[in-house]
């Protein structure tokens, strides 16, 4: 009967270190999960532009409302025209619907306004012959001034073909965030283990700088975190 005791007593015993130590492998293994880094990786490319849109604004003022109409119809015509025989196709070049107002109905003082009335008028040119408009831009205006049209001109240059750069795009971002990763384990005599979470910022398309619109920068950046181990 007292042996049975014994080897019942040693029995608890055993279980009871076994558990023990099953407790602390599980506390380390769970403590392990807490440690982990976050770290962003960033990727940045220069592409040119594939399309510009080029809008071309004036404004007249008459007395007359139908003199103002007949007046906006013949520049329309010389500036659709002159585009047309620099180059650009029908389809390329729109003319807006012009915006007529009558400066009386909010002047408090009607016989300071020489002319009643004023139109806005913009021609807008959608192409992706780039180095058209460029040339182009050059001398528009002087070109217009001696038809006795005083326009201005703003070019806004775009680029279309982000779907096509996205997935190699955020591969090197990821693959920079790895990068980073293991550099903090190495400063931390750890390693990285599996991705806990990811996250995809926005992508940026941007000018280059002021002077060169027609090359953009895009730019996204990824954070990463990972286990450490």
């Amino acid at each position: 009967m007292k042996g049975s005791n014994y080897i019942v007593g040693i029995s608890i015993v055993l279980a009871a270190l076994v558990l023990g130590l099953m407790m602390v492998c599980t506390v380390k293994t769970l403590k392990s999960y807490d440690d982990t880094v976050k770290v962003r990786g960033l990727c940045e490319k220069e592409v040119p532009a594939d399309r510009v849109v080029w809008r071309i604004s004036y404004s007249e003022k008459d007395n007359s409302l139908a003199d103002l109409r007949t007046t906006i119809r013949r520049n329309n015509d010389i500036i659709v025209k002159h585009l047309r025989d620099a180059g650009f196709t029908e389809d390329e070049v729109k003319v807006g619907t012009a915006s007529y107002d009558d400066r009386y109905t909010w002047s408090n003082n009607v016989s300071q306004i020489t002319f009643r009335y004023q139109a806005n008028q913009t021609v807008t040119v959608f192409t992706k012959n780039l180095d058209l408009v460029r040339k182009l831009q050059q001398t528009l205006e002087t070109d217009l001034v001696n038809q006795n049209i005083l326009a201005n001109s703003y070019a806004d240059y775009q680029y279309l073909g982000l779907n096509d750069i996205k997935p190699s795009m955020i591969a090197e971002s990821l693959e920079n965030a790895r990068t980073a990763a293991d550099e903090f384990a190495k400063n931390s005599h750890s390693r990285i283990g599996k991705m806990r979470t990811a996250s995809q910022g926005y992508f940026e398309v941007e000018d280059l700088d002021e002077n060169t619109p027609q090359v953009k920068k895009v730019r996204v950046v990824t954070t990463v975190e990972y286990y450490l181990k």
